[in-house]
């Protein structure tokens, strides 16, 4: 699939890219002064005014449903699509083999609900890449154990299809594992977890190597900034290292620095790049319709909002 042709998908792509809602839309729509105001600005839009005025969710997770379905038809279920798509399925994995189906599935994984309970009723996995089937055949003891053995077979299936070529996909992905690490770094020394648990939960790395992080872990005052000038995500810290304390905002800062990996795809003129940056670009424009109709439903202020507010594609 690596060496595939994706013009005419590509060109389908250019196409929807031009109706992503640009940064100014959202100023827009935090300067209206009640949902209902936003609702009005929202008909502006493809997405449904009448089903986000019911259930603005159910609204956003059928307009993603429609795009994922419409990629896979388009690239024929790509391996590279497919990275993308099987965090659903983790994420319902986890609710069978963690939390004993308790919690509201995701409709948008690659096997329906259904069925991937059948799947692990019968333990029949052939249907899942192998770096899940070799975690679901001898599943760790306890529940977070678990969740974090599938979290990482997730990252390392990615790193088998997108590590191995070179540019954008496999720059975003090495930063994409390096970035959840230091994430995960971060909040279990806040719990004040020991070395061993950081063994248990970081994931297979990128460009930092896991021996890096467990040398800072225990450190009064861990050097990350000096850790991260080793690596592409130098200038992720610009605001300061006060960001590292400030777990909402550096995810903030880590979406988008992701996005300026990805952004270069839209240069790439055949290749699948293009196909992917359009997904990401939509659940971005999602998450952040979702910040914007949550905080005006619980009457945050506009600033407050704003701050959250990702970056836009465009």
């Amino acid at each position: 699939m690596a060496n595939r042709d994706y013009g005419y998908a590509v060109g389908r792509i250019r196409i929807l890219e031009t109706r992503l809602l640009p940064a100014g839309f959202f100023d827009r729509l935090l300067k209206t002064d009640s949902p209902s105001d936003a609702l009005r600005v929202m008909d502006e839009t493809a997405y449904a005014a009448e089903g986000l005025a019911t259930d603005y969710e159910r609204t956003f997770e059928d307009e993603l449903l429609r795009v994922y379905r419409f990629l896979r038809e388009l690239t024929e279920d790509a391996p590279e699509i497919q990275v993308f798509l099987r965090r659903w399925d983790i994420h319902n994995l986890k609710l069978l083999v963690v939390t004993d189906g308790q919690g509201k599935p995701s409709n948008m994984g690659m096997i329906p609900w259904a069925d991937l309970k059948q799947l692990v009723a019968t333990e029949t996995y052939t249907e899942l890449p192998p770096e899940v089937q070799a975690v679901l055949a001898a599943l760790p003891e306890t529940g977070p154990a678990r969740a974090a053995a599938l979290d990482q077979a997730y990252y390392r299936f990615g790193l088998r299809i997108l590590g191995k070529q070179r540019g954008i996909l496999r720059d975003y992905w090495l930063a994409r594992v390096d970035l959840t690490n230091l994430l995960v770094f971060l909040r279990l020394r806040k719990l004040g977890a020991s070395l061993q648990e950081l063994d248990r939960f970081m994931v297979d790395p990128g460009h930092i190597q896991l021996e890096a992080w467990r040398s800072q872990f225990e450190a009064d005052q861990p050097e990350l900034t000096i850790l991260l000038d080793r690596t592409p995500y130098r200038n992720l810290l610009r605001e300061g290292e006060g960001l590292l304390t400030e777990i909402p905002a550096l995810e903030r800062e880590i979406d988008n620095f992701l996005l300026e990996v990805i952004a270069a795809a839209k240069a790439v003129p055949l290749g699948i790049e293009p196909l992917i940056g359009y997904l990401l670009a939509k659940e971005r424009e999602i998450l952040n319709l979702r910040l914007v109709f949550t905080g005006k439903l619980n009457k945050l202020p506009a600033e407050t909002i704003k701050r959250r507010l990702r970056h836009v594609y465009l």
